[in-house]
């Protein structure tokens, strides 16, 4: 699964992709601690904003909990 990491600040705007939702998560925030606005795609394509954050990890969990 790939997560896609959209962050923009001003006139800059960058994009990472991370492999699981843990590291994905851990990027967005860092960028959002920096001022930085984020969003991640995940793999079903839904955007998920910092304070969606949290659900996007609970709802990865529960799908590997579920193979």
């Amino acid at each position: 699964m790939a997560f896609i990491v959209h962050a923009s600040k001003g006139e800059y705007a960058t994009t990472t992709i991370r492999l699981s939702v843990a590291a994905a998560v851990a990027k967005g925030q860092a960028f959002a601690e920096e001022g930085w606005q984020v969003v991640i795609t995940g793999p079903d394509g839904n955007r998920y904003h910092p304070a969606e954050f949290d659900r996007l990890l609970s709802l990865s969990t529960a799908l590997h909990s579920r193979s």
